[in-house]
C-alpha cells in the first residue's frame, strides 16, 4: 500500500483542514485510488476519514462535525437515529402482521359462509 502525502491542492482544501487540528494530515491512498485523512495524535493508527468524492468542501464539513468537541452531539445523532430505525422496524413488522391476519381472517370468512352447521357440533362416527 503506497501512502503519497498531499501538502497542497486547487482548492487549499489541506491547509483548511489543518485550520480545523493541526495534527491532521491528508495522503493519497494509490491502492485504492482515493483521499485519507490522518490524525498524528492516534498512536497505533492514524487513519480518521475516506474521502470517497475527492478532496472538496464536504471533507472539512465531515472533519468540523465529527471533531472531539462534537462528540456528544454525535452520540445524540446516532442515538436518536437509532430510536428512529427502532421504531421504523416494528411499525414494519405491526404492518404485516396486521396484514397476515387480515389475510387470514378474510380466508376464515371465505370458508364459514360455505360451512354446514348443523351438523358441527354432532359427534357422528363414521
Amino acid at each position: 500500500m503506497a501512502l503519497i502525502k498531499i501538502e497542497t491542492d486547487a482548492f487549499n482544501i489541506c491547509e483548511r483542514i489543518k485550520k480545523i487540528d493541526k495534527n491532521y494530515f491528508v495522503v493519497y491512498n494509490t491502492t485504492k485510488n482515493q483521499y485519507e485523512i490522518h490524525n498524528t495524535m492516534q498512536k497505533s493508527n492514524t487513519f480518521c476519514i475516506v474521502c470517497d468524492k475527492g478532496l472538496n468542501c464536504q471533507v472539512i464539513d465531515k472533519l468540523r462535525k465529527t471533531k472531539i468537541e462534537n462528540m456528544q452531539k454525535v452520540i445524540s445523532e446516532i442515538e436518536k437515529n437509532n430510536e428512529y430505525l427502532e421504531k421504523e422496524q416494528k411499525r414494519k413488522l405491526m404492518d404485516n402482521a396486521t396484514w397476515k391476519a387480515r389475510e387470514m381472517f378474510n380466508y376464515a370468512k371465505g370458508k364459514i359462509d360455505n360451512c354446514d352447521f348443523k351438523n358441527s357440533y354432532s359427534t357422528k362416527w363414521v
